[in-house]
């Protein structure tokens, strides 16, 4: 049956009721698939929601089907014809989707000086984007102007800018106002003005590599459960 990913819609959309629509087990335990799925999995760089259904922590996997699958940490047993309730972490969903669209961000700023992402890893803690000079005129790594980019993207994050995802076909794509799309299937922040803080930590240099470590935080949410 079909899954509604409603994590690719909104990133604020921390919970929801549901059918379960399958279920099953595998060599990480017992799994079941909801309708009605806000959880995003481990992919693209980053890490998978933290949550709950009906009280139970689950952990999140993707299948090979495609679906989104909840590992309940106790048994777990839907009652008969009815809904089930997720909630996930609200302050982990957007500490995410601030350093997400920040690397998306870093980005952006970093092709004035000659500098193309290549990857990008959006782990609390261990942020970083890795750039591959995109020609000869690449500004040397020992010469970028680390605050001068910082505070470039505060500027940016100061005044906003709408964070918009579409579909091309299959493709999901992400635009910050002002730069160009990109696909991405991650969570991003709505706004570049609820992402209150921003800091490189670190620029290295090896074997043709740019790395970029950076950290970035949300708005505090008032009235949401974490």
């Amino acid at each position: 049956m079909h899954q509604i990913q409603h994590y690719l819609e909104d990133t604020y959309c921390f919970s929801a009721l549901s059918d379960v629509i399958a279920s099953g087990a595998d060599e990480w335990g017992q799994w079941i698939v909801l309708r009605e799925n806000i959880f995003h999995p481990q992919g693209g760089g980053q890490p998978a929601d933290r949550g709950w259904v009906n009280g139970i922590p689950v952990s999140v996997r993707k299948l090979g089907s495609g679906q989104v699958a909840l590992y309940p940490a106790a048994p777990f047993s839907a009652p008969a014809q009815e809904k089930v309730t997720s909630a996930l972490s609200a302050d982990d969903r957007i500490r995410h989707a601030a350093l997400h669209t920040a690397g998306h961000l870093l980005n952006w700023e970093m092709r004035r000086y000659g500098w193309m992402a290549v990857r990008g890893h959006h782990f609390p803690g261990e942020s970083r984007v890795e750039f591959s000079a995109s020609g000869s005129q690449a500004v040397q790594p020992e010469q970028l102007p680390t605050e001068e980019i910082e505070e470039v993207i505060r500027t940016r994050l100061r005044n906003g800018g709408r964070v918009d995802t579409w579909y091309e076909g299959t493709t999901r794509m992400s635009q910050i106002e002002g730069a160009e799309p990109m696909p991405c299937a991650g969570t991003h922040t709505d706004n570049l003005n609820k992402i209150s803080t921003f800091s490189i930590k670190a620029i290295k240099f090896k074997k043709g590599t740019l790395r970029i470590s950076y950290d970035a935080g949300h708005i505090a949410l008032e009235n949401e459960p974490v």
